[in-house]
């Protein structure tokens, strides 16, 4: 999305907001505070530039109000339990559970569901590896947009909305274009 020039990409930007929230969980009222502000920042900036944001489901899932899910358009990113597992597990084996974004993602998704009426549009990582001219165009139809050209190829390098979790980017930092990794993943030992 950064490489079609048409969005202010933003990744993870309710992160710390979620990790605070579990914390300290006595005051609910200033974590979901601090996620307004943030949510409203965000609808700020689309004024100026539609918004494209990355983040996990379970991260929002607390927070999001009604409003703010219909203010939106929402899209799910997905992948098989068999590949997505190991590769959390290779990079913290003490996870929890909720970690793994299944029940976020399920409760999130339903919920969308429930206030739009709508489904929100999903993309397979496996899909976007094998036929990503296809499923990058379908995404792009699907948000009244033309796919720019060229938007499959990009010059490796960091973010600054990665800093601090690099070692969760390697592979993106280092590409110039999907690639399929799934070769790499050793599913034993598993949690």
């Amino acid at each position: 999305m950064v490489n079609s020039g048409q969005f202010n990409v933003i990744g993870e930007p309710f992160i710390d907001i979620y990790k605070q929230g579990m914390l300290s969980s006595h005051d609910v009222r200033i974590t979901q505070r601090n996620f307004n502000q943030v949510f409203d920042s965000l609808s700020q900036n689309s004024l100026q530039q539609p918004v494209f944001v990355k983040d996990m489901a379970y991260h929002v899932t607390p927070f999001i109000s009604d409003s703010q899910i219909l203010s939106a358009q929402h899209t799910f990113l997905i992948r098989d339990p068999n590949l997505s597992i190991p590769s959390l597990y290779k990079m913290r084996e003490n996870f929890h559970e909720n970690e793994t974004g299944f029940t976020g993602q399920s409760t999130l998704f339903k919920r969308i569901y429930n206030v739009t009426g709508n489904k929100p549009f999903i993309v397979d990582a496996e899909c976007l590896i094998r036929s990503s001219i296809k499923t990058v165009g379908r995404y792009f139809d699907s948000i009244d947009r033309v796919m720019p050209r060229g938007i499959l190829d990009w010059p490796p390098g960091s973010r600054d909305d990665w800093k601090g979790r690099e070692s969760w980017h390697v592979d993106a930092i280092n590409s110039s274009g999907f690639v399929d990794t799934k070769r790499d993943i050793k599913t034993k030992p598993l949690p």
